[in-house]
């Protein structure tokens, strides 16, 4: 899951309640909008990613509220790794793995600013560009 561990400018993100696609969500789950609607990543993202869930939360009907906050480069998120990577180094680029909860190579825009390892659940911390 993706956790805000500290932002640029001493400003906390407001929660906003959009609405969502029928599915289960989780606390930490990186979301995007797709159809006027908040859908979980299906597949690996490169690009920078919408909204941060900010609860667990099952969402019966479509158009359900769900809270959530905006992500933003001002912040550092920490996260893991899905699976073990050959190397790893500060300013690498990283995508967003399927499920939108961990990290995965490839040339995404999640750039890492400290790691603790290469092996799958290592801790990686890094910021959206």
């Amino acid at each position: 899951m993706f956790t805000r561990i500290q932002g640029d400018t001493g400003a906390v993100m407001p929660f906003e309640y959009l609405s969502a696609d029928v599915g289960e969500y989780t606390a930490g789950q990186l979301l995007q909008m797709t159809g006027g609607v908040l859908t979980g990543i299906t597949a690996a993202l490169n690009a920078k990613p919408a909204y941060l869930c900010m609860a667990d939360e099952k969402v019966n009907l479509k158009d359900a509220l769900l809270p959530v906050e905006r992500v933003s480069s001002n912040f550092i998120y920490e996260t893991s790794l899905s699976a073990a990577v050959a190397s790893l180094t500060v300013g690498q680029k990283m995508s967003v793995a399927k499920g939108g909860v961990q990290v995965a190579a490839g040339a995404g825009a999640f750039e890492v600013v400290s790691f603790d390892g290469v092996d799958e659940g290592s801790v990686v911390r890094g910021r959206f560009a």
